[in-house]
């Protein structure tokens, strides 16, 4: 009898089909994959209807459920990039074929979901947050914020400073635009085209190459070919504007990267993360990219995020000494949250970065139930009364015993008593309280276990130590996807199942 056997087909009349699923095991990862998609598809249907908003063309080949286990699963399996995506397919593993029913698309279709269909994405990271609550991984008792840049894909060296920048628009507008000038463009074009140089030529291009580095002027050269690149040129010019920093030169490559301090002391173009984690098992509930460089106001929009996307009110958060600000502080308090976190002299005797000066505020005890200070020579500076200090009211602390201490002078100087001052705001005392408390300091040791391991896990477990993709909403979908997959795993590993 003829018989014909493949990876997935017996053929030996009559014809038996074999599906890729018979040779999963149940505790393939693909099997737990398409299985939340399912669930995550039953539960928000009007996600999955229809095309996007706003994408023409036919209607989407392969079905939406399909591409996302496809874009989860490969993440799993360290795979980003279309091309990669495209090519793991191609070996046809048995997980693959099982998640998109035996369909193989090209890597064009692989890029149009996530770009068409990003907000999926986004939606599937909150269904694994609420599965993990359905399940009790997750209780909201207490969430801990914290951030890393993230490299971007850019060329470093690829970049414009601000007054480059102002100085091409300029150029372009003043001779292209005016008729009476329009002779000294065509006159420029010959010089980059033609190689000529008129005798009254040479201070113009003399300054041009004075002010515009290599990059500046191969855009000058695009600019000059023809209207329509002019016009193009002057739309990439004012999106450089609107992203300068006011501080450093933006990328050509990816104007919306900014100049960051890296985890290794270098100055790199990178993406500032946000992320905020429940504590009790790790998984992420908030991934996003911030425009800031700096963590200063990022407490307030996190904590809007959580209680509006989440609809629950968290008892505590955590946070290191960058998010401080009494304005965040009291915004905490004012939503019913704990805030467990430093200020800048907590951070220091975190971190064991005293002052050398042993007289220093920092080095002294303070005691938030009692509102005193302790001094090397144990003398209590308590609040002695409410004053304005620097356009603010503040609390004065100070002891009349200075006069006879025998560190008078290397402690209050040339000053009668050492005066020591902290704002006189009900918020900031109730942090301090909340942070110096047995409690607080066990809860504040969370956040390193968690906050800091989240990103252990995605830059180095996860490999994720550099975007491959540019644009801030792009470099976003590509780490909701991570977190994703870290979230999948906590799951995994915590419930203990291999089919769920």
């Amino acid at each position: 009898m003829l018989a014909v056997k493949s990876k997935y087909y017996s053929i030996q009349a009559p014809l038996i089909y074999k599906s890729p699923v018979e040779y999963l095991n149940d505790s393939n990862i693909a099997k737990m994959v398409v299985h939340l998609v399912k669930l995550f598809e039953k539960e928000k249907p009007e996600l999955f209807n229809g095309k996007a908003a706003g994408v023409p063309g036919p209607k989407f080949k392969y079905s939406k459920s399909e591409m996302l286990g496809l874009y989860t699963f490969a993440t799993f399996r360290g795979h980003r990039s279309c091309r990669k995506i495209e090519a793991f397919l191609d070996d046809k593993s048995k997980a693959c074929m099982y998640i998109t029913n035996e369909k193989l698309p090209r890597k064009s279709k692989i890029n149009q979901f996530k770009n068409d269909y990003s907000y999926l994405i986004d939606q599937f990271l909150k269904f694994t947050v609420q599965f993990g609550v359905n399940f009790g991984l997750i209780d909201f008792k207490i969430i801990s914020i914290d951030s890393t840049p993230i490299e971007a894909y850019v060329n470093e060296f690829r970049s414009l400073s601000i007054g480059q920048i102002l100085y091409l628009e300029d150029l372009i507008y003043d001779y292209s635009f005016d008729k009476n000038t329009r002779a000294i463009w065509v006159k420029i074009k010959r010089f980059f085209f033609m190689d000529e140089l008129p005798n009254d030529m040479i201070d113009l291009i003399d300054e041009i190459h004075h002010n515009l580095n290599e990059h500046g002027r191969q855009l000058l050269q695009i600019a000059l070919t023809s209207k329509k690149a002019r016009n193009e040129i002057l739309d990439t010019l004012e999106l450089l504007k609107e992203n300068y920093d006011g501080n450093n030169r933006v990328s050509l490559t990816d104007p919306e990267a900014r100049k960051m301090h890296m985890k290794d002391d270098t100055i790199k173009f990178a993406y500032l993360l946000q992320t905020v984690v429940d504590v009790k098992t790790g998984l992420i509930l908030m991934q996003k990219i911030v425009e800031d460089k700096t963590d200063r106001y990022q407490l307030t929009p996190a904590i809007d995020y959580i209680i509006e996307t989440y609809n629950i009110v968290p008892e505590y958060i955590l946070a290191d000494n960058g998010y401080y600000g009494l304005d965040q502080i009291e915004y905490a308090y004012s939503q019913g949250i704990i805030p467990i976190i430093p200020d800048r002299n907590d951070a220091m005797k975190i971190k064991g970065t005293f002052s050398d000066n042993p007289h220093a505020k920092c080095n002294m005890h303070f005691d938030p139930k009692k509102l005193e200070y302790t001094c090397l020579n144990n003398q209590k500076l308590k609040v002695d009364g409410i004053v304005e200090k620097d356009g603010e009211l503040k609390l004065r602390f100070r002891t009349f015993e200075c006069p006879s201490c025998p560190y008078k002078k290397e402690c209050a100087k040339n000053s009668k008593y050492r005066v020591l001052y902290e704002p006189f705001n009900p918020f900031f005392i109730a942090r301090k309280r909340a942070f110096l408390s047995q409690k607080g300091q066990l809860i504040y040791k969370l956040r390193a276990i968690h906050s800091e391991g989240t990103f252990s896990q995605i830059k180095e477990i996860q490999e994720f130590k550099q975007s491959k993709r540019r644009g801030r909403q792009k470099v976003e979908i590509d780490l909701i996807l991570e977190a994703i997959v870290l979230n999948l795993r906590k799951i995994r590993t915590h419930l203990n199942v291999t089919l769920i």
